[in-house]
């Protein structure tokens, strides 16, 4: 990326501009993609930002052979290119999208929304933080429910009885490697859990309530920033790469289960659920508190799965270790405390 194609990718959005002079930095903490904070000296359009964030692809070989397994990078510019402009969730604005199915080469360009912050995955967020995600959660879930687009666009529409299988072998294949690479690292109570879940994979998935909305799949405070906006506190959701048609609550376990430590999530956990289905009831959506308990005990797994099937396709390094043994520890709780394994009968 230079400034020829900063000045080419920009021209549709900003008309007349010339970039003549670019330096870069990275951000963030992607597994999957590099991301960069473009710092540009520009003319011929005064509209146009001094940065703006670059998504690029991951030059690690696992990182691009995973991309490509799971579709990541398709994903994702097909998120910004047909879905973005539905959603009433704060996202950040997109100036240009390419992407070559040929060779899985993508470029994004982003709004910078400095100087919002990063949540931390490790260290996780107060409830308070955890409302506010949840608020943003509910708007994109309602402004997609029910879409058109659920039926229409393949790419959102990954989920199919051959995916389930794939899915399944998937876990049976690498989760004795997750045990041994964490061993020590992880609660027993929670390895066994877990092995009852790879074990029960397509009973508990038959289980699952029909898909009902565009959803995250990797909402978690890593793809989470916290800024002001109109004078109030608030966050903008990250990282499209997953996004396809799922169940709702799905995203709302899946990001109370790692967002919150244990103890805080125990005492908490039905506010921050109750608060998700005061919002989407504003969208006419009928789903009862008691429902949404119900599908947000079921949905538990969803962390310790992400934990187990990225942790073993991605590069390895020291941080993601963290991360991944923080995500499959908390959910193991969650599911433990939840009684979740009873959904796999």
């Amino acid at each position: 990326m230079d400034e020829a194609v900063l000045t080419r990718s920009l021209q549709k959005r900003f008309p007349g501009i010339v970039v003549s002079k670019i330096s870069t930095s990275a951000i963030g903490t992607g597994q999957m993609a590099d991301s960069l904070r473009v710092q540009m000296q520009h003319t011929g359009n005064d509209s146009a930002p001094p940065t703006l964030i670059a998504k690029i692809p991951r030059a690690n070989a696992a990182s691009r052979a995973a991309s490509r397994l799971s579709r990541c990078y398709e994903v994702e510019t097909g998120f910004y290119s047909e879905i973005r402009s539905a959603i009433d969730a704060r996202i950040p604005d997109c100036y240009h999208v390419e992407y070559s199915a040929h060779d899985d080469e993508f470029l994004l360009l982003l709004e910078d929304m400095a100087p919002a912050k990063q949540g931390d995955q490790l260290g996780g967020c107060t409830v308070d933080d955890a409302m506010l995600a949840v608020t943003e959660m509910a708007k994109l879930h309602g402004s997609m429910w029910g879409s058109p687009m659920l039926k229409n666009t393949e790419w959102l529409n990954r989920n199919s009885a051959d995916s389930v299988e794939i899915t399944s072998r998937l876990l049976q294949g690498v989760y004795p490697a997750f045990c041994q690479r964490f061993e020590g690292r992880l609660n027993e109570e929670v390895v066994r859990v877990g092995q009852q879940f790879v074990d029960m994979f397509p009973t508990y998935f038959a289980a699952q309530p029909e898909p009902n909305t565009v959803v995250h799949r990797d909402f978690r405070l890593d793809n989470l920033l916290f800024g002001q906006w109109e004078g109030r506190r608030g966050v903008a959701i990250l990282d499209w790469q997953t996004a396809c048609t799922g169940v709702a609550v799905s995203d709302l376990s899946y990001f109370v289960g790692s967002a919150l430590l244990p103890e805080l999530r125990q005492d908490h956990e039905r506010d921050v659920v109750n608060e998700y289905v005061s919002v989407i009831n504003g969208y006419g959506i009928e789903l009862s508190k008691e429902e949404a308990w119900r599908q947000y005990r079921l949905f538990s797994f969803g962390g310790f799965v992400m934990a187990i099937v990225a942790s073993m396709l991605v590069q390895q390094t020291e941080r993601g270790d963290e991360m991944f043994m923080a995500m499959a520890n908390r959910h193991g709780q969650q599911i433990l405390q939840l009684d979740a394994s009873s959904f796999l009968s």
